[in-house]
């Protein structure tokens, strides 16, 4: 009789198991996962090593464990690939959590979503690693700054900064000297930088509750908090920054280069089309980082679970050409409502206006992606 209450009781237990949603700790102590990362990860991580920056991640940032968890795995896929370590003091790559409003058994609801972006320092790393690229400088340019240079048959690019009086920010250039003794540079005047700058989150939200101030306590108190946001107070760094990611995307790289996949992956997520939870499949990632294929874009339907063959590798990536005829219905759903030009989310209708908790942590991460800037031989 106790033997039989014991059994039941073990299956009970089972049983609640198997209702319990899966967590993203329950995915990274699964062996298929476990053995996809590896699949996955290069030279320069050791599939043990990133299990322990994977959970380190996720018990530093807390909002990591509410997200959807095939997110927050395809986000830490898509940095072992990469070979950048995810939020630690390395400050390459970051998992950023995102509220979204979802429909939910019929009703809308807030859930979080994990986005993957990469940080300044990830992409001086993957250039210094690349063997075409033998250095790179970033710089702010303001007013009182020598700056000239041309493109075409005679380019050039001088710049000296000035020591004082350098007068307000006018633009931003991002130089590298490839190993074949090219020289390459991309300079993105003011009115492009500001363009890049209105898709910050944190910028956005505080400029928002500036102009909504019903008096002049809660202005001053919304323009303190403004003055605090990295595009203020390191407008020069954030700047800078801007232009090493448009210089990336025109570098003379080929498929398979890291910095290549990474200025694609980045880009598709500032402008918020990247399925994230599409990356948790290692041969998704694989045909990304080392074959040159598009990233997935966000289909409007529910998350599959974990694929099965997860780490197998039986499943060949998708050319990009039958990728892009299956997904243009759901690419132009997704982004109707996205400035084409600036990659700004127009009016999603959902008024979302982040929480103290989730603005101190993407202030945080714009914070850390803007320091360390400078030369870089």
């Amino acid at each position: 009789m106790a033997t039989t209450n014991l059994s039941n009781l073990q299956q009970g237990q089972q049983q609640q198991t198997a209702r319990r949603p899966k967590t993203i700790f329950d995915f990274l102590d699964d062996p298929r996962v476990q053995k996809g990362i590896g699949a996955v990860a290069g030279k320069f991580l050791t599939p043990d090593r990133f299990l322990r920056l994977a959970i380190n991640a996720v018990k530093k940032t807390p909002l990591l464990a509410q997200c959807d968890p095939q997110s927050v795995l395809g986000s830490f896929m898509a940095s072992a690939a990469l070979g950048l370590e995810p939020n630690t003091v390395q400050q390459q790559a970051f998992l950023i959590p995102y509220k979204k409003r979802a429909k939910v058994d019929n009703q809308w609801v807030d859930i979080y979503e994990c986005q993957f972006q990469i940080g300044y320092r990830g992409f001086i790393t993957l250039a210094h690693r690349s063997p075409h690229i033998a250095s790179v400088q970033a710089e702010a340019i303001h007013d009182g700054d020598l700056f000239d240079h041309m493109l075409g048959s005679e380019s050039f690019l001088k710049y000296r900064k000035a020591l004082k009086d350098r007068g307000g920010l006018i633009g931003s250039f991002c130089y590298t000297k490839l190993e074949s003794g090219i020289e390459m540079a991309t300079v993105l005047p003011l009115s492009e930088v500001e363009k890049i700058r209105g898709k910050s989150e944190t910028y956005n939200a505080l400029m928002r509750n500036v102009e909504q101030a019903d008096n002049q306590k809660d202005r001053e108190k919304a323009e303190k908090k403004l003055a605090e946001t990295p595009w203020v107070m390191w407008e020069d760094d954030m700047a800078a920054k801007s232009a090493i990611k448009k210089h990336a995307k025109q570098l003379p790289l080929m498929p398979g280069d890291a910095m290549s996949a990474a200025a694609e992956i980045d880009s598709n997520a500032d402008r918020a089309v990247i399925d994230m939870s599409a990356m948790a499949d290692p041969d998704v990632v694989r045909g990304v980082v080392q074959d040159g294929y598009s990233p997935p874009a966000i289909e409007h339907q529910e998350a599959e679970h974990l694929p099965a063959d997860l780490g197998k590798g039986k499943r060949q990536a998708e050319p990009v050409e039958a990728r892009q005829a299956r997904q243009q219905p759901a690419r132009r759903a997704t982004q109707a409502n996205v400035d084409q030009e600036t990659g700004e989310i127009q009016g999603s209708g959902d008024n979302w206006e982040p929480t103290a908790e989730e603005l101190a942590e993407i202030q945080a991460r714009e914070l850390a992606e803007s320091g360390g800037f400078g030369n870089v031989d």
